[in-house]
């Protein structure tokens, strides 16, 4: 691809981001926020989205329930939007992708920018923690301006598979997650609430799903000056970066929670701020 051209200090950044379900698309949007510099004198962004048709484009809810705002937010096929990057000019292109829609549109982009004299940045990453196909994850991102680790240990790791294989690790960037923020705990709150954070396919039975949820319905019972939540990725029908076989919803129907749990959706940031204590699997 041509060498990619960064935006005058003058002039908002205008940033693209492709994103393939409701988490990516957070990681991309608060990814490309990061990026723009923080200059209050000044419109840092102009954020064009763009939300790949696919099994878990995200809906209406689950957008609004991210809180991040775009100047423009569609739904597109990677045709349409090849066609986009051709035809409107960016300066950063965020692919918050699987590693093979990144591929796929790392090609396509080289293909579409061919004969110009400069590009935009492309960036890419991983949206949380890399426990799995991580050579095969990391190859597919090959070619991208921007590799972002989100720790020290994931940079270390990504840059000895690239190495390994003979490749250019010098786009590995470290980075933190850009999901942490809110208010500061101080101290507990009234009630003193629990929340437990539900994975999408850990586990993955009904026998185990049931077994921890009977665990928080007992701690409940035990402690009803609490107030309990199981925070939850999405409603029944809707779907995420992991399919959910056995949504919580469905299988609490068939317990006795006592008034102090209760299921919660929402904005995890915004659940935290009221949380004394954070269990997960």
């Amino acid at each position: 691809m041509p060498a990619s051209t960064p935006a005058t200090t003058t002039t908002p950044l205008r940033i693209a981001v492709l994103a393939d379900s409701d988490t990516r698309w957070k990681w991309g949007a608060l990814t490309a926020h990061r990026i723009a510099p923080r200059d209050p004198a000044q419109d840092a962004l102009s954020l064009s989205g763009f939300l790949l048709r696919g099994r878990a484009t995200p809906t209406p809810r689950q957008l609004a329930e991210v809180g991040v705002e775009a100047e423009s937010l569609r739904e597109v096929t990677a045709v349409e939007f090849l066609r986009a990057m051709a035809e409107e000019p960016y300066d950063i292109v965020v692919l918050a992708l699987v590693g093979g829609g990144v591929q796929a549109m790392l090609h396509g982009l080289k293909r579409v920018w061919e004969g110009r004299a400069d590009r935009p940045v492309v960036v890419t990453g991983y949206v949380g923690v890399v426990y799995e196909k991580l050579a095969d994850g990391l190859l597919l991102r090959h070619g991208a301006d921007l590799v972002l680790a989100n720790s020290r240990q994931d940079a270390e790791r990504f840059r000895s598979v690239y190495e390994g294989v003979g490749a250019d690790a010098s786009a590995v960037t470290e980075v933190a997650l850009p999901f942490l923020g809110g208010a500061a705990y101080e101290g507990e709150h009234d009630p003193y609430t629990v929340v437990f954070a539900v994975q999408p396919s850990v586990p993955d039975s009904r026998k185990d799903r049931t077994y921890l949820l009977d665990r928080l319905i007992k701690h409940a019972r035990l402690h009803p000056e609490r107030e309990v939540l199981l925070k939850l990725r999405s409603k029944p029908g809707e779907h995420t970066t992991h399919i959910e076989e056995q949504p919580y919803q469905k299988l609490v129907q068939r317990l006795a929670p006592p008034p102090n749990f209760r299921l919660v959706y929402g904005n995890m940031g915004e659940v935290l701020d009221r949380t004394d204590l954070l269990v997960t699997i």
